[in-house]
């Protein structure tokens, strides 16, 4: 009898707190067999704006199509446009009320850049011709409401050029170009440029250095951190903490290696020594919850054994760290642990550890695979770098060729929900600190029509992506071939590109307690 009422009292309370994934509305457009898939570009509260060149040429100009959306979907406005085919697409950015794609001139000794503007009411255009006199490989591109900042390498040196959209004049930042030297992280806001740079301190160790500038592009500050001995800082972000400062957010390891041990964060205000604070992954509460009962168990002793003898706990793993997301007094920071995967032709005996790859292949023939992801790792901390709660997300069904964000987070006072697409499912966590309000769960992407099915059989063009819009709003977008049986008037096979909105509801969610709890029981 006391096994049924807990059992019930459970599945009230289970029921109670179960929150779910809406998607309240879906877009969808036909394509035929050989089309591309769409571009999607978030002008955050604004909508969204979708784009493809559809390979219809005049002379020397193809025709590309776009569409404005609301922010249900909708179709606002849809416009065409010839574009020169010597322009070759690069990037993206919206700021302001403008949509904003970069192309490179692919012109007879043209190093011009050209900047497309497109206005998110009516789609009327503004074109930018952008003077360029350093042949540079674009990287990442960046806009505010008064300039282009876009990023590259000119050899293998780092550039960066601002371009000020009302005097219509572009100039390099000072103090970026040098040798041995990457971009690490480019962060534009209204009224300051960060660029965050890998590069070697006098001991030759790895470390970032961080430069600012005003909205205009002119010179504020510079600074290079200066890591504890024998340990490198590999790779970071930036926050902008405004009149204070910035606060920056990366992993650590060895003084060369490109393998983390660790995470960091530092604060910088200009003038002032910074100190850097170092978590190891070791140190961290949930940092190895990702795996497996026994896995865990045993990582968990083999810690707490080199404690005991006063060692050093060392963990390698590569992890991707992305843009820092402020909520109220706190901060927090998603990151992804990856490893390179190998086929061999004996793959049985390929064997992976501790999130990188450990086996030595010198003798056998083997292939690239792809980057295997294991766990998404959630981090929070305040102003001073101080770690206050920690979670991890288990992500092992993802292989790619391409290192890009999967997970992202939806972060709403003390509650944070972790989202990633794959397959046709979004799969999520939810996590208040420390503690697990809800494990990981998986929702089917909503269809258009009742009967509509995914034809799993089918090859994709695209997997499907999942991106942050606005608010507590996400999108997910791709390429699905959809059969449908039944419902009248709808074609039975269909190739679409499709997007769907997503948002999280959590109406009931006790905000004090973790939805797992131990049973305590008093008497026999």
């Amino acid at each position: 009898m006391l096994r049924i009422v807990l059992l019930f009292a459970c599945t009230i309370f289970f029921s109670s707190v179960q929150a779910q994934i809406e998607q309240p509305d879906r877009f969808e457009l036909e394509l035929d067999t050989w089309d591309s898939e769409f571009n999607v570009l978030s002008g955050e509260e604004d909508g969204l704006l979708i784009y493809k060149p559809l390979e219809e040429y005049n002379g020397r100009y193809e025709l590309w199509q776009f569409y404005k959306l609301d922010t249900n979907l909708n179709i606002q406005w849809e416009k065409q446009y010839y574009l020169n085919r010597s322009y070759i697409y690069r990037g993206y950015d919206y700021s302001g009320s403008n949509f904003s794609l970069l192309f490179q001139i692919a012109e007879k000794n043209s190093l011009d850049l050209l900047l497309l503007q497109i206005d998110e009411y009516n789609g009327d255009t503004t074109q930018h011709r952008i003077k360029n006199v350093v042949n540079i490989n674009l990287d990442q591109f960046e806009m505010n409401p008064q300039a282009a900042v876009i990023a590259g390498y000119y050899n293998t040196d780092p550039v960066v050029i601002h371009y000020d959209l009302r005097t219509e004049k572009s100039k390099v930042l000072q103090g970026i170009y040098g040798n041995k030297t990457e971009l690490a992280h480019l962060r534009v806001d209204n009224d300051y440029i960060n660029v965050l740079l890998s590069t070697r301190s006098f001991d030759n160790s790895n470390t970032l250095a961080l430069k600012t500038y005003d909205a205009s592009g002119d010179y504020i500050d510079s600074y290079t951190f200066l890591p504890e001995s024998n340990v490198g800082l590999i790779f970071g972000r930036v926050a902008n903490l405004g009149a204070t400062g910035s606060l920056v957010v990366g992993t650590y390891g060895n003084r060369k290696s490109d393998y983390s041990r660790g995470l960091f964060i530092a604060q910088h205000s200009e003038g002032l020594e910074q100190e850097v604070r170092y978590f190891n992954y070791a140190d961290l509460d949930n940092f190895f919850t990702y795996m497996r009962a026994k896995r865990q168990k045993r990582i968990s002793d083999k810690i707490t054994r080199k404690k005991i003898k006063g060692k050093k706990v060392k963990f390698n793993y590569r992890l991707l760290v992305h843009d820092i997301i402020k909520n109220g007094d706190e901060y927090v920071m998603v990151g992804e642990a990856f490893y390179p995967k190998y086929d061999t032709h004996n793959s049985s005996l390929s064997q992976f550890g501790y999130g990188i790859n450990s086996f030595d292949r010198a003798y056998m023939p083997s292939s690239f695979a792809g980057y295997r992801y294991t766990h998404a790792v959630v981090i929070g901390f305040n102003n001073k770098g101080e770690v206050l709660w920690d979670n991890s997300f288990q992500i092992d069904d993802i292989l790619t060729f391409q290192l890009e964000q999967y997970v992202h987070a939806d972060v709403s006072n003390d509650r944070v929900v972790l989202f990633y697409l794959y397959e046709n499912e979004i799969r999520t966590k939810i996590v208040k600190g420390s503690d697990v309000l809800e494990g990981k769960s998986f929702n089917n992407l909503r269809l258009t029509f009742k009967d509509d099915v995914i034809n799993e059989r089918a090859s994709y063009s695209n997997i499907g992506d999942l991106q942050k819009w606005y608010g507590h709003n996400f999108y997910a977008y791709g390429v699905q071939k959809i059969k449908n049986l039944r419902d009248a008037g709808v074609k039975l096979n269909r190739r679409v590109f499709y997007i769907n909105k997503i948002r999280y509801e959590d109406p009931e969610i006790d905000a004090g307690e973790p939805l797992v709890q131990q049973a305590q029981f008093q008497g026999n």
